[in-house]
C-alpha cells in the first residue's frame, strides 16, 4: 500500500447488511438527506469513525480541539497520520492530514445509511467515497497528548543586542503567523454553541487550514493511481479524458459513466459493466473487453484497434465511426 491514502469508491463493507447506494442521487431517491453542520459536529467531535473503502480500513479520532488522529489497518508502512478536521459552510466534513490524501483537504457530505451508527460519505461529484461506522470516544486509543511546550533558550536576539550571558528564558520561539483567510469553517462556533454562524463568520481551524510545507505535491503517478482506483466502481461518475491506460478494471461497475475521450488503452475490462457509458472518442487500443456489457453505450468515434471483444454485448450501442481494426470479435453480440 502506498504511503498516501487514495479516496476510492467502496465495495460492500462487511459490517453492513447489504450494499449501500453508490451515488448521492441514489440516496436522494430513497428520501435520505445529508446531515447538517450541527449534526456532523455532534457525530464526530470527541468520537471516532471506522472508515472503509476498497483500499482503506481505518479508524479516525476527532479530537474536540480540531485535530484528528488516524490509523489504517493491515498496511505495511505509514499506517498512522495526524491532521485537522472541520465543517465547512456547505455542511461537509473536511479532513486534512499531513501525509494521507497528499496532505490536501478533502470534504465530504455525510448521509445516514442503513442503521443508527452507519453513514456514507460522498465526494463533490456525488460518488461514494467511504462507508463509516460511528464509535463512541477514542475507541481505538489513537489520541496522544501534545508534547510538553517547555521553552528552549533561543539566543539570536540577545547576542544581537550584545549580551554575553543571555538568560535561558530571555527569548521566545519565533511564531508562525496564523492564517487570515476566511472560508466558512464552523467547528469552533459550533463548539461554542453558536447557532447562527454564516459562511463568513468563522475562521478555518488552524489544524485544517495550515499548509504543511514538508508535504510533497502529488506526483503524476499518484494521481493516476487515484483515478484508476476510483474507476473500479464508479457508476455515473465523470471520468472524461481520464488516463486509465493499463488499469486493472476487471468486473468494474462503470454503468452510465462519462468516459468521453478517456484513454483505456491496454486496460483490463473483462466482464466490466459499461452499460449506457459515454465512450465517445475514447481510446481502447488493445483493451481487454471479453464479456463486457456495452449495452446502450455511446461508442461514436471510439478507437478499439486490436481490442479483445470476445462475447462483448453491444446491444443498442451507438457505434458510428467506431474503429475495429484487428479487433477480436468472436461471439460478440448486438454489433451491427
Amino acid at each position: 500500500m502506498s504511503s498516501r491514502l487514495f479516496p476510492s469508491i467502496l465495495f460492500c463493507t462487511l459490517f453492513f447488511a447489504g450494499c449501500a447506494p453508490v451515488t448521492q442521487n441514489q440516496m436522494a431517491a430513497k428520501g435520505v438527506t445529508p446531515l447538517a453542520a450541527k449534526q456532523i459536529f455532534d457525530l464526530v467531535s470527541g468520537n471516532s469513525l471506522h472508515m472503509e473503502a476498497i483500499d482503506l480500513d481505518s479508524y479516525m479520532y476527532f479530537h474536540p480541539d480540531g485535530t484528528i488522529s488516524g490509523r489504517a489497518e493491515s498496511m505495511t508502512a505509514d499506517d498512522t497520520d495526524k491532521g485537522g478536521w472541520d465543517i465547512n459552510g456547505e455542511n461537509q466534513l473536511c479532513l486534512k492530514f499531513k501525509v494521507w490524501y497528499y496532505g490536501e483537504m478533502r470534504c465530504y457530505s455525510v448521509f445516514p445509511d442503513g442503521g443508527k451508527n452507519n453513514y456514507a460519505l460522498f465526494l463533490n461529484n456525488g460518488a461514494l467515497a467511504y462507508n463509516a461506522q460511528s464509535l463512541s470516544g477514542d475507541s481505538a486509543h489513537l489520541y496522544k497528548a501534545p508534547e510538553s511546550t517547555k521553552k528552549d533558550s533561543f539566543l539570536r536576539e540577545s547576542l544581537t543586542s550584545g549580551k554575553t550571558s543571555p538568560s535561558p528564558v530571555a527569548a521566545t520561539v519565533p511564531q508562525t503567523a496564523a492564517p487570515t483567510n476566511k472560508a466558512g469553517y464552523l467547528r469552533e462556533s459550533l463548539a461554542a454553541g453558536s447557532t447562527a454562524t454564516t459562511q463568513h463568520e468563522a475562521e478555518p481551524s488552524a489544524a485544517v487550514d495550515q499548509k504543511n510545507e514538508n508535504t510533497p505535491a502529488a506526483t503524476d503517478a499518484e494521481v493516476e493511481h487515484t483515478v484508476k482506483s476510483t474507476a473500479k466502481n464508479c457508476p455515473g461518475c465523470n471520468l472524461e479524458k481520464s488516463d486509465l491506460r493499463q488499469a486493472d478494471l476487471v468486473g468494474a461497475n462503470l454503468k452510465g459513466t462519462n468516459l468521453k475521450g478517456a484513454d483505456l488503452s491496454r486496460a483490463n475490462l473483462r466482464r466490466a459493466n459499461l452499460e449506457g457509458a459515454n465512450l465517445t472518442g475514447a481510446f481502447l487500443l488493445n483493451t481487454n473487453l471479453p464479456g463486457a456489457n456495452l449495452k446502450g453505450a455511446n461508442l461514436t468515434d471510439a478507437d478499439l484497434t486490436g481490442a479483445n471483444l470476445t462475447k462483448a454485448d453491444f446491444t443498442g450501442a451507438k457505434t458510428s465511426n467506431m474503429i475495429l481494426t484487428n479487433a477480436h470479435l468472436d461471439g460478440v453480440q448486438g454489433l451491427k
